[in-house]
């Protein structure tokens, strides 16, 4: 899911901070609440930005530490404003589809796009149980139990958490 932010996510992180491959990759978990990217794919998209300047390097110790040139931070801010013009043209749509639908589902988008403009991951707080949630529930549906059942513990759930309103 992630993935393919990771090259704006790793510039980011980044930007203000130096920071080791494997402190980068403890970084990015924490900020996210649950995803931790690989060396796999830390290690070759820090190659790659050493590669176009974006990214350096110094020796500390047995680590190597790296950080945005200033190339990378006028890169950085390129991407950025890209997003934020994106993100822009989707609160419209959405504004407009919220004359049509339920208010609750803009106002979840409107949440979720704020965020995103801020640089911040959508419910961080909330992601390991919204993604054990999402598992579960797949799991147990995929597997034919008791849908009657399913059905009847969601409702209660709901039940609970309108009562926290």
């Amino acid at each position: 899911m992630m993935s393919g932010y990771l090259r704006h996510i790793v510039m980011k992180t980044i930007a203000n901070r130096r920071l080791s491959g494997y402190d980068l990759i403890k970084e990015i978990e924490k900020s996210t609440g649950t995803w931790k990217p690989s060396f796999g794919s830390i290690y070759p998209l820090l190659e790659k930005l050493l590669k176009e300047r974006l990214v350096d390097f110094e020796v500390e110790g047995r680590k190597k530490v790296y950080f945005l040139t200033s190339e990378g931070k006028k890169h950085l801010k390129v991407i950025d404003k890209s997003k934020n013009f994106l993100i822009d043209r989707l609160i419209t749509t959405w504004k407009a589809f919220g004359r049509i639908t339920d208010k609750r589902e803009v106002n979840f988008m409107m949440e979720v796009f704020n965020s995103l403009k801020k640089g911040q991951l959508p419910f961080k707080e909330l992601n390991p149980e919204l993604n054990e949630f999402r598992a579960t529930i797949f799991e147990l549906y995929s597997t034919g139990k008791d849908r009657k059942k399913i059905k009847a513990v969601l409702k209660d759930a709901i039940r609970k958490l309108k009562s926290l309103k």
